[in-house]
């Protein structure tokens, strides 16, 4: 289904990224925000025009969770969108409010592009924020076939990777997959803010990356975990109950060597199965490291010899510290290919290894 014109309430971050990335595909983006500073920023990064009345093939509700409702039954009313989508990170209770509300259920496909930044509004957005991630859509029952389809082909020009499940689905997912981490990411950067400054300097990479998320915008969080409050009390309740177990081992001083180990190899276990690229079925890869010199060409000589041995490299991660001769490079090819690349590395001369 073309989308030639969409129409997007709301130009906070992810609204205004939306208008990025569809404007640079070609599509001709209108903007509705009731904050006039954040529509002030999303036209200046020529995110969109001004929504002035225009009809759409497709309207984009991108607003907090307590707004989804009001804006999506004034859009259905005005008669400007065909049909509409939203992208909030809590799907079934907006679902079942915009029934209650009298919204019309069938031009209605519930949406949540699974990406973001600890930074909120439009001066944060980026036309590449949904590339080759998971577009989670939501259809019920009653959606109709056109708005799943202009929901479908809106995250596909995006970038995104379309994935359908239920809303009560989503909700249990994102409750452990991205509700949690926040309050987990909070209450890290809460704690450490009772130390003494002096021993905040002693803070390392680790802790930053865990508390990335303590940035992020506190209104919104706390609508998007209220919206989601079961879930979300589940999820941390289970949590609990392990911590309240590692708490319990800690303090036993009977008990010199306390089953840590277990915890750590059963966090080893679920990273484990995360994917290695965004969608929802996780593939696992052979992660051959090799160490490179730090000279013109060596990159390109690395490379051109994967592809001559018909291996495809599917990820690459790299490591170089300033100044130094050498660098390692990991890279992720196929389970059944770690092997043969291994070898075909040693035997044309490069320090290689398997990463355990």
């Amino acid at each position: 289904m073309p989308l030639t014109r969409v129409g997007v309430v709301g130009a906070g971050l992810i609204g205004s990224s939306i208008g990025l990335a569809l404007r640079h595909r070609g599509v001709d983006v209108v903007l509705r925000e009731r904050d006039p500073d954040q529509l002030r920023l999303a036209l200046a990064l020529h995110a969109g025009r001004p929504w002035d009345g225009d009809r759409v093939d497709h309207a984009v509700v991108a607003v907090p969770p307590d707004a989804v409702v009001g804006e999506l039954l004034t859009l259905q009313r005005s008669g400007l969108a065909a049909t509409a989508s939203d992208v909030t990170s809590v799907k079934a209770g907006p679902v079942e409010a915009a029934a209650a509300a009298g919204c019309d259920m069938a031009t209605f496909c519930g949406g949540h592009p699974v990406a973001g930044r600890e930074r909120g509004g439009a001066i944060a957005a980026r036309a590449d924020l949904f590339a080759g991630r998971p577009w989670v859509l939501t259809p019920t029952d009653v959606t109709g076939a056109e708005a799943v389809t202009a929901a479908t082909t809106l995250a596909e020009l995006c970038g995104a990777l379309p994935v359908q499940i239920s809303p009560d689905r989503h909700d249990t997912a994102m409750a452990v997959l991205s509700h949690l981490p926040q309050l987990i990411s909070s209450l890290l950067a809460a704690e450490a803010g009772e130390l003494p400054e002096a021993e905040l300097a002693l803070v390392g990479q680790g802790f930053r990356d865990v508390t990335r998320l303590a940035g992020s915008d506190p209104r919104l969080w706390a609508q998007i975990l209220t919206a989601n409050r079961r879930e979300v009390a589940s999820a941390a309740a289970r949590l609990a109950q392990r911590l309240a177990l590692v708490v319990a081992d800690l303090a036993d001083a009977d008990d010199p060597a306390p089953p840590l180990s277990e915890v750590i190899a059963a966090g080893n276990a679920g990273q484990a199965r995360l994917p290695d690229k965004a969608g929802l079925v996780p593939h696992v890869w052979a992660r051959v490291g090799v160490v490179v010199r730090d000279r013109p060409g060596e990159l390109a000589r690395l490379f051109t010899a994967v592809a001559e041995w018909d291996i495809n490299i599917e990820d690459v991660a790299v490591e170089h510290s300033r100044n130094a001769p050498f660098g390692r490079l990991e890279l992720a090819v196929a389970a059944e290919r770690g092997d043969d690349l291994l070898q075909h590395l040693e035997s044309a001369g490069w320090t290689a290894y398997r990463r355990t």
